[in-house]
């Protein structure tokens, strides 16, 4: 049988080469590390792990415990403010119903004063006819009666009875 060769590299090689790698990488970082921390403009070493962690761990926590107790006392003010609109508001619609309440009590007043005193109504006098002037017979002429005027010239009587 054919014994393919084994593709890729053994696992032991790698770790060799990769050992060989940082320790490589250590010693070119501890001969230039000055140099690029200048390039960098970064601090020393010894200033980064200086500070302690206790120190920095309770500083944001008190500051945080702080924030949030401002935070409490102001959401405390802000629920004290609104119950005070609330009841000045309130106490404000009772005095604007209250004084609504009086002026449609003097408008009414005001309209009755106003609006005359009718007297009772009597109840009319029934209309009396008219009878129709009596036709004057001298007035008029025979031959000319449809026409509006007489021979002098003054306007004749129209009865009711030619309408």
């Amino acid at each position: 049988m054919l014994v393919r060769p084994r593709r890729g590299v053994a696992i032991g090689t790698f770790f060799i080469w990769l050992i060989v790698a940082a320790v490589s990488g250590t010693i070119f970082g501890g001969i230039f590390e000055s140099d690029v921390r200048n390039a960098l403009k970064l601090p020393p070493p010894a200033a980064h792990w200086a500070t302690s962690a206790p120190t920095s761990q309770n500083a944001p926590t008190n500051e945080i415990v702080s924030l949030v107790r401002d935070l409490q006392a102001s959401q405390q003010r802000t629920a004290e403010d609104v119950r005070t609109v609330l009841q000045l508001q309130t106490s404000e619609q009772t005095a604007t119903k209250t004084l609504s309440d009086a002026v449609a009590a003097l408008q009414t007043k005001v309209d009755a004063l106003q609006r005359p005193t009718v007297p009772v109504a009597k109840k009319p006098a029934p209309l009396v006819q008219r009878k129709p002037p009596a036709p004057n017979p001298a007035a008029e002429t025979p031959a000319e009666p449809d026409q509006g005027e007489t021979e002098t010239g003054a306007p004749t009587r129209v009865s009711p009875q030619g309408r």
